[in-house]
Parts: C-alpha cells; structure tokens; sequence
C-alpha cells in the first residue's frame, strides 16, 4: 500500500478546505510514521504539515503534533524532521501557544504533543542543534515557574497536598 502512493495522496489532503479531512489524513500519516518504508516517503508531507501546526482548528493542530510525536520516535524520524526544517516551526508554535499571553487548557494536548516530540528530537545528534534557538528554553522554564500558566492548569491537574 505504501508504495502505491498513499503517503503523497494523504500529504495532499492535509490541504483541505475541511478540517475533518486535514485532521484524519494527519492521523492517518501518523499511522504510517511507525513504518520506516513509509518515513523515507515523508518529505511529501512535512510541507503541509508545518502549515498545520497554526491551524485555525485545534483538532487538527492535536494531529499534526502527534504526527511530529510518533515520527520521533526514532533517530531515521528525527533526522527526517530535522531535514524537513520543521523543529524551527515546531519550537515557534510552542512558544507562541505556550506563552502568558496565548496559553490555554485547550491547548495542553498539542503542546504536549509538540513538547514531547521536540524532547525526543533532543535525543538525536542532529535534532538538538535545531532546537536551540526561538526561545524554547525560556518558554518551557516559565511554564515551570508558574504564574498564569500554574493558574490555568490548577483547575484542570489540582495540586496533591
């Protein structure tokens, strides 16, 4: 099925006026990031993708970064992502998203979604480089220190006495 072609069909959905279609072709490319056959056919998407990560739907926004996620999950992926240009447009989305001002529950899914795969791009020797730039670091430190963010996330994740 792969080699049939379904990557590139699937990455051209990701353009979609619909945003059901953009979300079930990204989940449906996040299936396929397990297949390393499928990982060397991924440049067919990493365009499209990047464009999702400031999606007006937060649903699809959840499914790219679960994309970016699961193709972390091992070094031929992050190298992909990192090739692809994507952890400068990763990291800029977590930092716009994450910051005082933009921060909201909603948005703890992609977030984590986005954290976790640009950890994961740490663990490779060519995905820590693109990383740090963008104000990442300084991001992620004022999500640990609190203030609007720590209030935003008391009502949903209480504190254990």
């Amino acid at each position: 099925m792969i080699d049939q072609g379904i990557l590139e069909i699937v990455a051209s959905l990701l353009k979609s006026q619909d945003a059901e279609v953009r979300e079930q072709s990204a989940l449906l490319l996040g299936s396929f990031a397990i297949s390393a056959i499928a990982r060397q056919l991924f440049d067919y998407a990493f365009g499209n993708m990047r464009d999702l990560l400031e999606d007006e739907t937060l649903a699809v926004r959840e499914a790219c970064a679960w994309v970016y996620k699961r193709l972390s999950g091992n070094d031929d992926g992050c190298q992909r992502i990192v090739q692809s240009g994507s952890p400068e447009d990763m990291a800029k989305s977590f930092v716009m998203h994450a910051s005082e001002e933009q921060i909201k529950k909603t948005d703890a899914e992609y977030l984590t979604h986005l954290l976790e795969a640009m950890i994961n791009l740490t663990f490779s020797d060519t995905g820590i480089e693109s990383l740090s730039n963008f104000g990442l670091i300084e991001q992620v430190a004022k999500i640990l220190d609190g203030g609007k963010i720590e209030e935003e996330l008391d009502e949903h994740y209480p504190k254990i006495a």
